[in-house]
């Protein structure tokens, strides 16, 4: 963990580069997905935010990708830090969680011309993650950084419990969201705009998977207004999104879904433009003062900031491994092997693309267990907590699907007076539940293991370890 420094001046510089893949390759996010993708709704980007304080140096980069899985996502880290002469750990990536961006190798078994298109697309998305945050190191200048938060209430909780007890993806709204949206606004001394981080937490599946054009969804749009206004870039990373849906649900197709898109988008960016014209950070009110004109009046003029405003700036990580629920007997999974065979050969016999996918997960998935329990290991992951202190600003990150209760605690008891929580960063393990959660049931915790490819399921401690690392990291920073 970097230390502290004290009195310097921040330094700020973006850079952007469109990570659009080629038409043709397939869509990852929605695993019953019949099409590959067909067309571009919006350009997918990469932004780097790239901050420092002429001693430690951190990079931010913001991907319209559904995740960056393992171990892509430590390669590319790894390269970007070599590029930029700094640790490992000071590489920020967060994903958007898109389900309509490209598959990445090694995700699914697929077609020879698939896998040569989607292993073609990831070297060239690593080479354009570390050029742009070359580029934005290159444009590196004193700037100044302020935070704020807004409300915008464009997500859902979606564990809707059925009258016959079932936990399905539907709406629950007495369920817990995170409808925070928090805003940070980076500038130069003068105040002009250089970026524009957004946070919100909500899955980015307003357009379903009948969809096969490449989008960002309803980022998108929420960047297109913010970006209008600010005349800056602007980076959207995504919050604890583990158990929220857009309000307007997933689209169903048609053109009503293309509507529900700009309007999240509005809400998104409205919001953030909202909180961003609220925060100054070249100057203030100075001290009151009466003038006499017809009647007395009260007037403020501004004075600037000082210029050194930086009082601590410092980046850390916790990694934690955590074991998974006990594996099955052998004999239950050479049966649920059996019984996932005959789901595909059924699925097969149908001839429907979509259910044909699903089922060849499923046998991919029962064939990793039994090689597991061949391989008489225990279980285990690791936890990743990633943590950024600029002032009294704190970003605290996981690899992983978290819940919305988890951010909500782990700001409500943070020591810094502004804190953000994301998910998908620097990787993605799968679904983070809370420990209420495993007493529901529901496919977050019960079947998305599987599509995770996950050959056992996360246990009840994992939420609790969530929450307290992030904290931990956290007061350390503090």
């Amino acid at each position: 963990m970097s230390p502290p420094s004290s009195a310097k001046i921040l330094l700020a510089g973006v850079g952007r580069v469109c990570i659009t893949p080629p038409v043709g390759i397939r869509l990852m996010g929605y695993t019953v997905q019949e099409c590959v993708s067909e067309s571009v709704e919006r350009e997918l980007t990469a932004t780097a935010l790239v901050l420092g304080d002429g001693e430690t140096k951190v990079v931010l980069l913001a991907c319209d990708v559904l995740f960056i899985q393992s171990p892509h996502v430590e390669r590319i880290r790894q390269r970007v830090g070599d590029e930029l002469q700094i640790p490992f750990d000071n590489v920020l990536i967060n994903t958007s969680h898109t389900h309509l961006g490209p598959m990445f190798p090694g995700w699914q078994a697929d077609t020879p011309e698939q896998q040569r298109l989607q292993e073609r697309y990831l070297a060239l998305l690593e080479e354009s993650l570390v050029g742009v945050s070359r580029m934005a190191d290159n444009k590196l200048q004193p700037a100044r950084i302020g935070a704020g938060k807004g409300h915008a209430p464009i997500g859902i909780n979606r564990r809707e419990r059925l009258p016959d007890g079932r936990v399905i993806i539907g709406e629950n709204p007495d369920g817990a969201v995170d409808h925070d949206v928090g805003v940070i606004r980076i500038d130069d001394l003068s105040g002009t705009p250089l970026a524009t981080i957004m946070i919100a937490a909500a899955h980015t599946i307003v357009l379903g998977p009948k969809t096969s054009q490449l989008s960002p969804d309803y980022v998108g749009p929420a960047r297109e207004i913010v970006e209008r206004t600010t005349g800056a870039p602007s980076l959207f990373f995504q919050g604890a999104a583990g158990n929220v849906s857009p309000r307007c649900g997933i689209g169903s197709g048609g053109p009503e879904q293309y509507d529900d898109l700009e309007r999240i988008g509005a809400m998104l960016g409205g919001e953030t433009l909202k909180v961003w014209s609220q925060i100054r950070t070249h100057n203030q009110h100075g001290p009151r003062r009466i003038v006499q004109s017809v009647a007395a009046i009260s007037l403020w003029d501004y004075e600037p900031l000082a210029e050194n405003t930086l009082n601590h700036f410092s980046v850390g990580a916790k990694r934690i491994t955590l074991p998974m629920a006990p594996l099955p007997e052998r004999t239950t999974a050479e049966k649920t092997l059996t019984d996932c065979q005959t789901r595909l050969e059924k699925a097969q016999a149908d001839g429907k693309i979509g259910p044909i996918h699903v089922a060849q997960r499923l046998v991919h998935w029962a064939e990793l267990v039994l090689r597991t329990i061949d391989e008489g290991k225990p279980v285990t992951r690791d936890l990743v907590c990633w943590g950024l202190r600029v002032n009294d600003i704190g970003i605290v990150a996981v690899n992983g699907e978290p819940f919305a209760e988890l951010a909500i605690e782990v700001k409500r008891r943070s020591p810094l007076a502004h804190t953000y929580f994301l998910g998908y960063s620097n990787g993605c393990l799968g679904y983070l539940p809370t420990p209420k959660a495993f007493d529901e049931g529901g496919m977050e915790v019960n079947e998305s293991y599987q599509n995770y490819m996950l050959p056992a399921q996360f246990t009840r401690e994992w939420g609790p370890a969530v929450i307290e690392n992030s904290l931990s990291l956290l007061n350390d920073l503090k």
